[in-house]
């Protein structure tokens, strides 16, 4: 039997083979997860008892070797003016409970060559709020379901809007992957590295072992340390109205 397909239909199943349609997915609610071709996008508002009346959605989801997302959110200044209300993020490897499902998480950092990550960003109605990777390390040896304390997290901000700024002491002005960066070091239980871009970017490829390369020879992480996680979204500390937060084409390479 010969089953001719109609010119519309094979049009359809063209896009549907390249990737170009994409099935309808849920909106991500607040504090919940959703698994995106091996990502995992977290709508994290654990910021969200200091602004009780604000409200935040992931309700835009391309998934694919690339991802791209969008989240949607209002966070009054509410009783904590200086603190961090969410943190939306995709997720490759650990986030306390959370797992990816892509198993590339953890690795020993004597063991990576590349940690390979890119985006570009777009913000709407901007407040005050960053544009950041979060990475979490735990000791030799320790699994994070048995033990979840970290002992060393690696933020890189490639923007800070509205007069956002990291935690603990700055201590030098340093050039990593080729940009120059404003380094802050604290500790709230773990250490806590914060490289912020001295030229916002809203668009990049960066090798994130380069900061752990710099912390390395700076004596700052020794190299049996495991990467556990790399995750990526925008610390919002408060906003003016409703505000959104787009990324396309996230990728991570882990080598």
């Amino acid at each position: 039997m010969r089953i001719v397909i109609p010119r519309v239909g094979r049009l359809l199943l063209f896009l549907a083979a390249i990737g170009v349609l994409r099935a309808e997915v849920p909106a991500v609610k607040e504090g919940a997860s959703y698994d995106a071709g091996g990502y995992l996008l977290n709508n994290n508002v654990w910021g969200k008892k200091s602004s009780p009346t604000g409200w935040q959605v992931i309700d835009d989801i391309h998934a694919g070797p690339k991802l791209s997302w969008r989240v949607r959110y209002d966070w009054p200044v509410g009783s904590a003016p200086h603190g961090v209300k969410a943190y939306p993020s995709v997720i490759t490897g650990w986030h306390w409970d959370l797992w990816s499902s892509d198993h590339r998480l953890p690795r020993t950092v004597s063991t990576l060559r590349h940690v390979l990550t890119g985006a570009s960003v777009e913000i709407a109605n901007p407040g005050v709020q960053n544009v950041a990777y979060d990475l979490w390390f735990h000791a030799a040896g320790v699994h994070p379901d048995k033990n979840k304390q970290p002992t060393d997290e690696l933020m890189i901000w490639l923007d800070a809007r509205g007069g956002a700024g990291p935690l603990g002491k700055y201590v030098a002005t340093v050039t990593v992957g080729g940009a120059e960066w404003r380094l802050n070091v604290g500790d709230i239980g773990w250490k806590v590295f914060s490289f912020v871009r001295t030229v916002p970017s809203s668009s990049w490829d960066i090798d994130a072992k380069a900061f752990i390369d710099y912390l390395v020879a700076q004596g700052r992480m020794t190299p049996d340390k495991q990467l556990t996680s790399v995750e990526f979204g925008t610390e919002v500390f408060r906003t003016n109205g409703e505000g959104s937060f787009t990324v396309t084409d996230y990728f991570v390479t882990i080598d």
